[in-house]
């Protein structure tokens, strides 16, 4: 097997360009999508709102301060007439109020703590949802990556079948002009190369798509040189240790149980949000319509305190208190639900890497029994033993046994990484 697949030789195999530059790395291309795929950055955007809504909720600890100016013209004229003694004006036609007001909340009982815990648990959610888009993109890159590589040795070996068979065809016809072979000898041989030219045709497409969504992935514009390899060295499971870590660490977990903190946060609001409240105010500023001058602009100052006692509300705090204990008891049973789920995918990502391996390990023998099978067919052949057919049939079971090999490769390498993904490791920070 291949240490290292330089993509630059094999897509050139498989028809496609590629492009001079660094090579791109498993790590890399990991990287570029974390860096520039829109759904981070969408995620990350959200977060930052998440955020900005806690400083909107933890302002209302805070004193209101606001500057004021007011002009109001007053008509008819506000005065009283005595009889025979003249008018006495009671306020000014023309009302002026510039002043500074102060306003704070002294004591509501929890309630603006209740509204500040909740967009707190909203922020740590929406950090954990970028989490999980990173998790989600990382594995798919991942995919992607290890798909461009087997489909690229998939082609290869499609292609290398091709010329072999291509080789043959022509000896065939050179032997049918001798009357050593027949028509039908070459008959059988263009029905093989016609269904291996329909295999590579088809591997073309699949393999230039997925270039596509990786290009799309790491935000590319031209081909990237992809370099890796199919490791194959057995990877050993704990079971519980990897169950446990999973649900500690994984984003869907972490999730579940923010759900959970999030539904008795909303909770804690419905329960205050009827709660008494307790103000003090003031303001200091300049107006007029004092006596004896009412046009004259004066200092003037307002102390005030305030209570605020909610008595009927129609059933409205008893309808939010109902609805927040529905979505706790909810999010509590998704959490069991995520945690169960989460754990079956762990056993079943453990069954499915012992399973490949033993793939892995078959089609390797697989491989070297048809090698040697190939060699005892030349031998045959050089010595007449067989026909051109049987060499040819020997020929074609070698490039399926390699076929099968490359994909029990593939399915080993994502059975790993499934594994990874399954126990909550952090695939971007491994591959570093």
């Amino acid at each position: 097997m291949k240490k290292h697949l330089l993509a630059a030789l094999a897509l050139l195999a498989a028809g496609i360009p590629a492009l001079a530059g660094e090579p791109l790395t498993a790590a890399k291309a990991v990287e570029l999508a974390l860096r520039n795929y829109p759904t981070i950055k969408q995620s990350a955007s959200e977060r930052d709102a998440a955020a900005a809504r806690v400083g909107q909720k933890t302002a209302s600890c805070w004193p209101s301060l606001e500057l004021e100016g007011v002009y109001a013209r007053v008509e008819p004229d506000p005065a009283l007439t005595f009889p025979g003694l003249g008018s006495m004006q009671l306020f000014p036609e023309d009302n002026y109020d510039f002043h500074a007001g102060l306003k704070y909340t002294l004591l509501d009982l929890g309630k603006a703590g209740s509204q500040i815990d909740l967009s707190n648990e909203m922020l740590a959610q929406a950090e954990n949802a970028v989490e999980l888009s990173r998790t989600l993109l990382s594995y798919q890159t991942i995919q992607l990556f290890y798909g461009v590589l087997f489909l690229t040795q998939q082609a290869d070996v499609q292609r290398k079948e091709i010329d072999s068979l291509t080789e043959y065809m022509e000896q065939t016809r050179k032997k049918v002009g001798f009357g050593s072979a027949t028509d039908f000898d070459a008959l059988t041989i263009q029905v093989k190369l016609e269904e291996a030219k329909n295999a590579k045709a088809d591997l073309d497409n699949s393999l230039k798509k997925a270039f596509l969504q990786l290009k799309k992935n790491i935000g590319a514009d031209s081909d990237p040189v992809l370099e890796g390899r199919f490791f194959q060295d057995k990877v050993n499971a704990d079971e519980n240790a990897l169950i446990t870590r999973a649900l500690a660490s994984r984003p869907e977990c972490v999730m579940a149980k923010r759900g959970e903190a999030i539904a008795r946060a909303q909770l804690s609001v419905a329960d205050n949000s009827d709660n008494p409240a307790l103000f003090v105010g003031g303001s200091l500023g300049f107006r007029n319509g004092y006596l004896p001058d009412l046009s004259v602009l004066q200092n003037n100052w307002v102390l005030n305190a305030g209570v605020k006692i909610p008595l009927f509300d129609g059933g409205r705090t008893a309808g939010l208190e109902a609805e927040a204990k529905a979505s706790l008891a909810s999010a509590q049973f998704k959490s069991r639900d995520v945690e169960e789920s989460v754990k079956t995918e762990v056993r079943q990502s453990i069954s499915d890497l012992n399973t490949g391996y033993e793939k892995l390990r078959a089609a390797g023998l697989h491989v070297k029994l048809a090698e040697e099978a190939m060699s005892q067919a030349k031998v045959r052949f050089d010595n007449g033993v067989i026909t051109n057919l049987d060499l040819i049939n020997s020929e074609t079971s070698l490039a399926r046994a390699r076929l099968f090999f490359s994909q029990a490769q593939y399915s080993y390498v994502m059975s790993v990484f499934s594994l990874k993904r399954a126990s909550g490791v952090k695939i971007w920070q491994e591959l570093k």
